[in-house]
Order: C-alpha cells, then sequence, then structure tokens
C-alpha cells in the first residue's frame, strides 16, 4: 500500500555539520548556538552606523570647505595687475635738429642772392657762395635725416630742398658743362699726338720739346675738367663717367718724363 507523501520540512535550515569531534566529546546544544547568532550580527550594525557618521563628516568638511575657499578667489581678484613694461625715451636729437636749422639757414643766406646775381658780379665769388652755401644745405639735411631715422620725426623741410634743387641747378650745370669741355679737350689733344708717342725716338730735340708742351696741356686740361666734376658731386652727388679722360692722361703722364726737356 502506497505511503503518502512526507510533508516538507519547515523552520530554520539545518547547519550544516562542523567536523567530527573527536570521540567522547558532546556536540554543543542548540540552545548554545543562539546567543552567537545574536553576537554575530553586531558588527555589521556597527560597520553600517560607522559609515553613516563619516558620510555626515565628509559632507560637512565639503560644505565649509567651499564655504573658506570664497574669500580666497575674491583675494586674488583683488590682487593688483602687473604693470606692462614702460616704453624706452626717445632718443635726444635735439643737438642734430640744432645743427640741422642752423646749417640750412646758413646755406640758404648765401645762395638766394646767387640765384638771380648781378651781371656784374665775378663769377668766381657766385660760384663760391653757391658752393658753400650747397655745401652747408646738404650736412643741414643730413642731420635732419639722421634725427628722423632715430627718432621718427618729420620736419618741414620743402623750403630747404627746393632752395638746393635751384643753386644745384644753376651751379652744378654750368660746373659739369665747364669740366666736360675740358676733359674733351685734353683728350683730343693726346689723341692727335699718338704717331709720335708711339716712336719718341725718331723725334729730334725740339719735336720732342713741342710733344711735351702739348701732352703737359693735355693732362692739365684732365685734371682741371676733373676738378670741376669733383665740386659738382661733392654737393649734388652727380656721378660722370671720366674713364675715357683718365686712361688717356695716364699714356700721357707715363710718356711725360722721357720727353721732358734737360
Amino acid at each position: 500500500m502506497a505511503q503518502p507523501p512526507k510533508k516538507p520540512q519547515t523552520g530554520r535550515v539545518p547547519q550544516k555539520q562542523g567536523p567530527p569531534t573527536r570521540r567522547g566529546a558532546a556536540a554543543p546544544a542548540p540552545a548554545a548556538r543562539a546567543p552567537a547568532e545574536q553576537k554575530s550580527n553586531m558588527p555589521l550594525m556597527l560597520g553600517i552606523g560607522g559609515g553613516v557618521v563619516v558620510l555626515i563628516i565628509i559632507l560637512v568638511v565639503v560644505f565649509s570647505g567651499g564655504e573658506d575657499h570664497k574669500p580666497a578667489k575674491v583675494a586674488r581678484d583683488k590682487d593688483p595687475k602687473p604693470e606692462a613694461p614702460r616704453k624706452a625715451a626717445p632718443p635726444d636729437v635735439s643737438g642734430l635738429e640744432a645743427a640741422g636749422k642752423s646749417k640750412c639757414e646758413e646755406g640758404q643766406r648765401l645762395i638766394q642772392p646767387r640765384l638771380n646775381p648781378d651781371p656784374q658780379a665775378p663769377k668766381d665769388r657766385v660760384f663760391n657762395d653757391l658752393e658753400a652755401g650747397l655745401k652747408l644745405m646738404k650736412e643741414g639735411l643730413e642731420a635732419y635725416d639722421k634725427a628722423t631715422s632715430l627718432a621718427g620725426k618729420k620736419y618741414p623741410l620743402d623750403d630747404y630742398r627746393r632752395t638746393r634743387e635751384r643753386a644745384i641747378k644753376v651751379f652744378c650745370t654750368e660746373l659739369e658743362r665747364e669740366g666736360q669741355k675740358s676733359c674733351e679737350e685734353g683728350l683730343k689733344l693726346i689723341k692727335a699726338t699718338e704717331s709720335r708717342i708711339v716712336d719718341t725716338n725718331k723725334l729730334n730735340d725740339q719735336e720732342r720739346g713741342e710733344l711735351y708742351a702739348e701732352l703737359k696741356k693735355a693732362t692739365d686740361l684732365i685734371a682741371s675738367g676733373m676738378g670741376l666734376f669733383s665740386r659738382s658731386e661733392a654737393v649734388s652727388g652727380h656721378q660722370f663717367d671720366v674713364t675715357p679722360y683718365l686712361e688717356a692722361r695716364k699714356v700721357a703722364k707715363m710718356k711725360m718724363p722721357e720727353l721732358k726737356p734737360n
């Protein structure tokens, strides 16, 4: 006859049995294990309570710390900003300005009466005044230019520059024309003597003397013309092609010592 199914056991799950006890030792009674189980819950409760306390402390520190940082931020905002580096003082160009003004004024004083000279005035005196005035104005304008490059200043120099340009036109145009005329005449004389210069041994004493005089005149003419070119260049900066004159003068001067009369 079939037996009815057994009801499932209810109540506490049976504890796993520990290691076997020594023979003869009595197993602990169930009543003795109950206090041990109750005591084992205490650490868990203490841990939870301690965690809550620590969390509260952290929150207090965070909120109190955030308030403490605000004054520091305000203090940083109030710190003075570093001063920008001061610009260097501009160079002193008062000496250049004074020199430029005095020289330009003196040069203008010399030049202006000679721009429309009296026809009766000696030409040399007119040219000397123009030359001296132009040199002064050149130095004065150079002083102003240097002051401008150093300090970046600008000066009203148009009047001085116009006076200088007019003086250059009067002085240098005449000077350069005379200089070229003199050089060309000397070059022409030297070229005319080429056949005699090649073989001076065929010349008698008189011919040698005449050739020497011609070469001397030619070299003097070229030297005079070169001097006029140099005077013009000194005040105007004009350049000239003087190579043919220099080469001819060199040939003549090399031949002159053997032709020079005793």
